[in-house]
């Protein structure tokens, strides 16, 4: 299953990772000289590649903020991150960039830069929802048995919320399956990220991170009343009908 686009402690210490530039990425970048006589630019982002992460302010990564821009930190504040535009649908570059940040932990703070730079520019459910996964990532990567990164768990937890507070009904969009269209072309598929959101806290294996409301899953059911919502939780194989609903009381 493909895209459909395809802290705290002492100041971060940033390692030398370069993500060479895509096209629309070597364009709008701020570093770089022509690389060759036909004018091209070819330009390059120093990523971080350490898990601790000194939150900008308090909001930082939530709908209604834009502090991350002035984040010195910040490896994307000039990048130019284009999101879907019905006028031009192959200008688009979000899913292109972020599959570019490597996988795994090394990629776990550029993510979150990268989703919290395209939220506060463009307030979405669906980077509001990956901007609370990169938090999650984090909190996983800069946790251990002896020591947790609790500002991090709280401002993952409150990303997740703002998902259900403020996109309850959005979702995000994959592709798959090209076997199944007559024309070979893959088939597109939108999913709710309220029931994402709810399975993500719910089910380890969701994200296969570290939980973020541990000890019995239950307890997830509990905070969820605390937020104003209920969750029936999703059923295996495919965990794929959980129900998130407005809780009336």
């Amino acid at each position: 299953m493909k895209y459909r686009n395809q802290n705290h402690t002492d100041p971060a210490f940033f390692k030398s990772l370069m993500l060479f530039g895509l096209a629309v990425l070597t364009v709008s970048a701020c570093t770089g000289e022509p690389a060759d006589k036909d004018g091209t630019v070819i330009n390059a982002i120093i990523l971080p590649t350490d898990v601790v992460l000194n939150l900008a302010c308090e909001d930082v990564g939530i709908a209604g903020e834009t502090c991350v821009l002035d984040d010195p930190e910040n490896p994307f504040v000039t990048t130019a991150i284009i999101e879907f535009d019905p006028n031009d649908p192959d200008a688009a570059n979000k899913f292109e960039l972020f599959n570019s940040i490597p996988a795994g932990p090394t990629g776990a703070k550029a993510r979150f830069y990268f989703w919290a730079t395209a939220l506060a520019r463009r307030q979405s459910g669906e980077n509001q929802f990956y901007t609370a996964l990169a938090l999650h990532e984090l909190f996983d990567a800069n946790s251990n048995a002896l020591s947790k990164d609790e500002l991090v768990r709280a401002q993952a937890l409150k990303a997740y919320k703002s998902v259900l507070d403020n996109f309850f009904g959005s979702v995000t969009v994959f592709s798959c399956c090209s076997g199944a269209s007559p024309t070979g072309d893959p088939v597109q598929f939108a999913v709710p990220l309220n029931e994402r959101t709810a399975d993500n806290l719910f089910r380890t294996d969701a994200t296969g991170f570290r939980r973020l409301v541990e000890g019995d899953p239950i307890l997830v059911l509990e905070l969820f009343v605390d937020w104003g919502y209920t969750y029936q939780a999703a059923n295996p194989p495919n965990y794929d009908d959980g129900v998130v609903s407005v809780a009336e009381f």
